[in-house]
């Protein structure tokens, strides 16, 4: 790993949420370690209460910032400690896009257009560059044909482009995916990873909890498994698919690894694990050519 382009640095977090009586939970997450590099497609899977929108909250500045309670450990945003730096600080440099779309609208706006410019503005952007950066964002996001409706008209899956476009807007070099794919059906989700992987194209670093393990396998570059708020693993998607033991952990594993182990089991296959779709098809035309 290049050490020069490490843009995420997490080292040895841990946090525990506060209670009303001043007491706190059992640790939300224990001793996590793993960085991300500029550009980068990071991946984080687990099951749910494992630990992944507190991770998203961390990585952000919302922890300690904004919920309560104890961090040890640090968590390093392109060479700024998170302790140290204001959520409005890190705003300019990484943003997160909520599980739920409706929780990221601002409810005051009538407009998509005013919706995706509402951040533009209140960190003073001129009108005339507002007005260019909706419109392309817009149109990245495929919705510059509903920058005249009002966001509470839209589907679940046009909301949740608004609520990507919104971060993307302000330029962030990194942004956080916190499941924002969760609460969509199989044509909207993979629409958002459509967009998603078309800004990290364009250099743009991704993060994204989600565990949707076919589109995980297919974007990531390395993914972060956490179980029961503990780091399992960190890795190169592909070596931790391989070797990952996924029902213990309660996940399902990508329908393609399930094919490929099935052709090991019955020997029909001797070699690696698949984690792709292509693959797979390529390794069923062998098998059937044998």
């Amino acid at each position: 790993m290049d050490i020069e382009n490490i843009v995420i640095d997490v080292k040895d977090f841990s946090f525990s949420y506060a209670m009303s009586d001043g007491e706190t939970q059992k640790n939300a997450l224990n001793n996590v370690n793993f960085k991300v590099c500029k550009g980068e497609f990071f991946c984080i899977i687990g099951a749910n209460e494992a630990g992944k929108s507190t991770l998203c909250n961390a990585l952000v500045g919302l922890i300690p910032h904004f919920f309560q309670g104890n961090m040890t450990g640090d968590i390093v945003v392109l060479g700024e400690n998170t302790k140290d730096a204001t959520v409005a600080d890190l705003a300019s440099k990484i943003g997160l896009v909520f599980q739920d779309p409706f929780n990221q609208l601002t409810y005051t706006t009538t407009s998509v257009a005013e919706e995706l410019a509402y951040g533009l503005g209140n960190i003073g952007v001129p009108r005339a560059e507002m007005h260019r950066r909706v419109k392309e964002v817009a149109k990245t996001m495929r919705i510059d044909h509903l920058l005249q409706k009002n966001p509470l008209e839209l589907s679940g899956g046009q909301v949740q482009r608004v609520a990507l476009g919104s971060v993307f807007v302000m330029n962030p070099e990194i942004i956080v995916l916190d499941e924002c794919t969760a609460q969509l059906d199989p044509l909207g989700s993979k629409e958002i990873f459509d967009v998603v992987k078309v800004l990290n194209e364009r250099g743009i670093t991704v993060v994204m909890a989600d565990n949707d393990m076919e589109r995980v396998a297919e974007y990531s570059d390395h993914v972060l498994v956490l179980h029961e708020n503990k780091q399992v693993t960190w890795g190169a998607t592909r070596e931790v698919f391989a070797d990952l033991d996924f029902s213990s952990l309660n996940l399902r594993p990508p329908v393609y690894v399930s094919i490929v182990e099935e052709y090991i089991r019955r020997g029909l296959w001797k070699k690696e694990v698949a984690i792709k779709e292509k693959e797979v098809i390529t390794i069923s035309r062998e098998i059937l050519n044998q």
